[in-house]
């Protein structure tokens, strides 16, 4: 993950919110990825071993967002790794591209986090920058 940390935690009953942040909407996207895997790690570096790039699709711009989330914990699951250094590149409203570190899930230093079972799309909120402030995403993780 960058040294300079681009997202928030907010305030949920029940669930996770994270707030991340970014000059353009991909830096966004990324910033909430990195966000999740914050949660899941319990904050814990990630040094990638590998890199891959992948490719979501959908069919607006908050089911790309929940759709590229969601294929990044199947991958967390169903191949015990954690990522990190994401890099998107939004293609148009409903496909994007991303080049993810990838390393593999270690207890003793991943362990200390929250499982994310799911993204939700309440509360989800997406903000095109401006010239007064930068751009922002939203999303609601059900722990």
């Amino acid at each position: 993950m960058s040294t300079l940390r681009r997202f928030e935690f907010l305030e949920h009953t029940a669930d996770i919110i994270v707030k991340a942040y970014g000059a353009t909407l991909d830096e966004a996207f990324a910033a909430a990825a990195e966000g999740m895997f914050a949660v899941i790690t319990g904050e814990a570096e990630i040094v990638a071993s590998r890199r891959e790039v992948i490719e979501v699709e959908s069919i607006d711009r908050e089911g790309l967002l929940v759709a590229f989330l969601s294929e990044l914990i199947v991958r967390h699951e169903s191949e015990s790794v954690v990522l990190g250094d994401v890099d998107v590149t939004l293609l148009d409203k409903t496909h994007l591209r991303a080049e993810i570190g990838i390393a593999p899930f270690d207890a003793s230093r991943h362990g200390e986090g929250v499982q994310v079972k799911g993204v939700s799309y309440h509360m989800m909120e997406i903000v095109e920058p401006s010239d007064s402030e930068p751009a922002s995403v939203q999303v609601l993780f059900d722990i």
